[in-house]
């Protein structure tokens, strides 16, 4: 790759996520038919009573992710034969990213045409939250599952006090390695454990290889806020102003511009290792070795990049030293319910069950590679270690076994009305600012705290 600015606006949600291993077995599922207890001898067959079975109710969806609409509807079958006393049928609508944002948010402030059930991306997550809010507050429909959620993941769909979304993962970020690329570079990952061991490990690539191990990102905040958090540092206060120019930002930003000048790092394509024409393509080619990204990172790899099945581990993120954060929640889709939809409650009840139930979670986990907001599903030995699971095929080394070394200490990224504008002005201005022109670090930032500010509200 060459070095190079490639300026995009990218609104990247940095949210919190403390995944707790519990010690029970997933809950099965309850049967749909009540069943008479009877005292009747054995050649007296018992007395059941069935529930009729209800025509389905049609519940409009949409979301920017095909494979979201995909698993709502084949979980709605699951749904109906469980349930067959209020059956739903699920209406996929598929609309681009930003497409969806905006439509969703002018049938709120119309008033009509708004679905059932929308995802919502937690990128832009904050302008549906200014006003009377338009979703359901779920809270009443997660009672039964509430004790074995990762609460952290909830908070961040919250506000006063009402749960607004049902998210999809914990979204805890690892890095992912290119074994073969490696070793053939006499470079062994398991030693990499600080980011100075990372570097010496960047230096060996180069040196043997003429490549680049790593990248350096142009398009987005996620390098910047890994190494934000590990220091304990968030982006926003509790205000949601921005803080971006004090010791933690300094010393993150003052890194990465050291790799790059050091020519330790390559611009990569596009400015992110998530577009599909620029960064993943890099990742498939060998262009790099080594990717942090979050757990949802896995299915690129298992529905692009066939060819690297077996190559890839995941391993936990390098860290400063002993006191450092281990990883943060990145990314993230809330499925949210409309609380004018006349059938708001069965979209709620369907909703909560898909995503955050047992079933769901796991289903999520098996079907998209979701790391699971319910614990059950991370203490099932039957699923986090079956072997015809496409993940767990695919990659070197368990994913669980990774979350589970990391889940003492993560680290919480909050999202409120801001998170947007403070995104998209760092991929246009800041980042190429510092990596791109060598202006200096802090004054760069100084100035961009300032910015922010005077448009934040």
């Amino acid at each position: 790759m060459k070095k190079g600015s490639l300026l995009s606006i990218l609104t990247v949600l940095v949210m919190l996520s403390t995944l707790l291993v519990g010690c029970v077995q997933a809950a099965a599922t309850e049967a749909p038919a009540d069943v008479a207890a009877t005292e009747a001898a054995a050649t007296e067959a018992p007395e059941a009573t069935t529930v009729a079975a209800g025509e389905p109710v049609e519940l409009e969806m949409w979301s920017f992710i095909q494979q979201h609409l995909d698993y709502f509807v084949e979980m709605s079958a699951i749904w109906n034969e469980t349930h067959p006393d209020k059956p739903v049928t699920i209406v996929p609508v598929f609309y681009d990213w930003a497409s969806l944002h905006d439509k969703l948010y002018a049938a709120q402030m119309a008033g009509e045409g708004v679905p059932d059930i929308a995802d919502v991306e937690m990128g832009k997550w904050p302008m549906f939250m200014n006003g009377e809010v338009q979703f359901l507050d779920l809270n009443p429909y997660i009672t039964e599952y509430a004790q074995d959620l990762v609460t952290p993941i909830l908070d961040m769909v919250s506000k006063d006090g009402n749960l607004y979304a049902a998210p999809s993962h914990v979204g805890a970020t690892v890095m992912y390695y290119n074994t073969e690329l490696l070793e053939a570079a006499g470079i062994d990952y398991t030693t990499i454990k600080t980011w100075d061991d990372f570097e010496a490990a960047m230096k060996t690539y180069k040196e043997a290889t003429g490549n680049y191990m790593y990248y350096c990102e142009t398009y987005g905040a996620y390098q910047y806020t890994i190494l934000m958090s590990e220091l304990g540092a968030t982006l926003i206060d509790e205000k949601g102003m921005p803080t971006l120019n004090g010791p933690e930002a300094l010393k993150s930003v003052e890194l990465i511009n050291k790799w790059v000048n050091d020519d330790l790092l390559a611009f990569i394509p596009t400015g992110n290792a998530d577009t599909i024409d620029g960064g993943r393509a890099a990742v498939y080619n060998g262009d790099v070795a080594a990717v942090a990204y979050p757990l949802w990172y896995m299915n690129r790899f298992t529905d692009e990049m066939p060819d690297l099945a077996g190559k890839i581990a995941i391993a936990p993120l390098p860290v400063f030293d002993d006191n450092s954060y281990k990883s943060v929640g990145l990314g993230g889709t809330g499925t949210t319910v409309d609380k004018n939809s006349e059938n708001a409650e069965l979209a709620a009840e369907f909703v909560v069950w898909a995503k955050l139930s047992p079933e769901g979670s796991a289903g999520l986990w098996k079907l998209l590679g979701f790391d699971p907001v319910n614990i059950k599903v991370a203490s099932d030995t039957s699923i986090t270690t079956d072997p015809e699971n496409k993940f767990l095929k695919y990659f070197s080394t368990n994913p669980f076994d990774v979350l589970a070394s990391v889940s003492d200490k993560m680290f919480s990224q909050m999202t409120m009305q801001n998170s947007g504008i403070i995104n998209d002005y760092l991929s246009a201005t800041t980042w190429n600012r510092i990596y791109v022109d060598k202006e200096d670090p802090q004054t760069v930032l100084d100035e961009t705290q300032a910015e922010l500010l005077s448009q934040s509200n």
